[in-house]
């Protein structure tokens, strides 16, 4: 009996290749099943089976024969079934990245924002930034960030500092990458969308504002006085466009 086509990975697991999961449904209870018998002679101790949402047809039989769901996203949906106890299936994405930048021009001003009024929070002014998009580098996504919200141009200058948190969106944990920046230019043009207002302020005056964040005030103060980690390359390492590496 025919069964599904499959391809080992480095951990005793089998990925079952989505082309050749059937068009007719009704054959699928059979053909997985053979395929569970065929795998765990073989000693498979994962199977993962990613099923596309043209095939959402699948999943219940799927879900019967023991498969979980692992993730999804906009194309479908990715199962698993450990065929042995205790089997270890790494869990999807834990956390968010974020950068925030912390921009100072040469007359020791820095530019602040304030986000649209949020019911669960007092308006505050704080540093532009927001959350990377997939297979994009911190060093950009700090600058494209402080653009979209400011319209002020920017040149990364090195990593400040950091800060990682539990509980956040979807009770995922999530990192945030403060950055110091260089601006390129002053003009300020705000997203209406998403900020209120953005401003130059003296650096010293936010920091002895009463009503600036702890938080806020630590993290420029950090900057202000390290000189934090700064890009580089290694020959043979990647490449620039696939890896990010920060040295002190």
């Amino acid at each position: 009996m025919p069964i599904l086509d499959y391809q080992r990975n480095p951990f005793e697991g089998a990925i079952i290749i989505p082309e050749s999961l059937p068009e007719d449904i009704s054959i699928f209870p059979s053909l997985l099943d053979e395929t569970l018998t065929v795998l765990r002679n073989e000693g498979i101790k994962v199977i993962w089976m990613n099923i596309p949402i043209a095939s959402a047809g699948l999943v219940p039989t799927a879900v019967a024969a023991g498969f979980s769901y692992h993730h999804a996203d906009e194309n479908g949906l990715e199962m698993t079934l450990a065929l042995r106890e205790g089997a270890f299936i790494p869990p999807y994405a834990t956390h968010y990245i974020g950068a925030g930048g912390v921009v100072i021009d040469d007359d020791r001003n820095i530019l602040l924002i304030t986000e649209k009024y949020n019911p669960k929070w007092k308006p505050h002014l704080k540093l532009p930034g927001g959350a990377l998009n997939g297979r994009e580098h911190i060093s950009r996504a700090v600058c494209r960030e402080v653009l979209e919200e400011t319209g002020v141009r920017t040149e990364f200058m090195h990593l400040a500092c950091m800060r990682h948190w539990h509980g956040y969106r979807y009770g995922k944990s999530d990192i945030y990458f403060v950055c110091r920046l260089k601006p390129l230019s002053k003009t300020i043009s705000v997203d209406p969308e998403e900020i209120a207002l953005a401003k130059w302020m003296p650096v010293d005056d936010y920091l002895k504002d009463p009503d600036t964040h702890p938080f806020n005030r630590k993290i420029v103060s950090s900057t202000l006085n390290e000189n934090g980690l700064t890009r580089d390359f290694i020959e043979g390492y990647g490449t620039p466009e696939t890896h990010e590496l920060l040295f002190s």
